[in-house]
């Protein structure tokens, strides 16, 4: 699968404008800092430095720094080469 074969439009940053994340497990237990490649309405596209090898990233919330006052819960698409694809989860209509 391509990287280039997403469907939804997406606003693409370069590195010098890329905004700093934080990717939080939903149990809190762990964290990585990265930067958000692109996004959509269904999704986006990370960078990490850090490993995360061994990490339960089914689910994981996304964090936008500094402050992390706003944050997404996501569920991985794929990963590969120090980057993550990931889409939303949107919440279940009651």
């Amino acid at each position: 699968m391509s990287w280039d074969k997403r469907k939804a439009k997406r606003v693409q940053f370069k590195p010098s404008t890329s905004i700093d994340i934080r990717i939080v497990g939903t149990d809190g237990l762990w964290r990585r800092d990265g930067k958000l490649l692109d996004i959509s309405e269904s999704g986006v596209l990370l960078s990490h430095t850090e490993s995360v090898q061994g990490l339960d990233l089914r689910t994981f919330l996304l964090e936008f720094k500094p402050q992390g006052m706003a944050s997404r819960l996501c569920a991985v698409v794929r990963i590969e080469a120090g980057r993550i694809a990931a889409r939303f989860v949107k919440e279940k209509s009651r």
